[in-house]
């Protein structure tokens, strides 16, 4: 395991568990969705988003995604992971200025387009787009974190 360094500005006690979460690049952070496997995984990727959020400034996340399928996701962790959002949907919108999910496979990445397109703007009012790489990833949160700044 990594050592926990807080990013230069870190005001909180907690910093996300490094399991998930990079903030070598803070504003910018690196996170990756738990596989089904991981020990507690639910709890510690939400206790490190709450982290974030409780730092109550801009941010902007480069997401690399699980290999099962969400349809896979147990119902009940489908469920803690909606009463999170429900609960932090108005801090998520308020400082959160992008999400970028980093997919290289042109078949998934089509269908996470899809699934994108529903989830868009019914929850989140910050935009969620998909790189093919991760250095395409870090330009999009770059430009996400700029326009936004631009408009406070």
């Amino acid at each position: 395991m990594r050592d926990i360094v807080k990013p230069e500005g870190w005001r909180g006690k907690c910093v996300p568990d490094t399991a998930f979460f990079d903030l070598s690049h803070w504003p910018i952070v690196m996170a990756r969705f738990p596989e089904l496997a991981e020990e507690n995984r639910v709890a510690r990727l939400l206790d490190g988003l709450d982290s974030i959020l409780d730092e109550e400034r801009p941010y902007v996340v480069i997401w690399q995604i699980a290999t099962h399928d969400h349809d896979d996701e147990p119902h009940e962790d489908e469920k803690i992971s909606n009463q999170w959002i429900k609960r932090r949907k108005a801090d998520l919108n308020k400082f959160c200025r992008g999400y970028v999910y980093v997919v290289s496979d042109p078949a998934f990445r089509e269908e996470f387009e899809e699934h994108l397109d529903v989830v868009r703007d019914r929850l989140f009012v910050f935009p969620m787009e998909i790189a093919q790489q991760q250095s395409d990833a870090f330009e999009l949160a770059r430009r996400m974190l700029g326009k936004q700044e631009a408009n406070v």
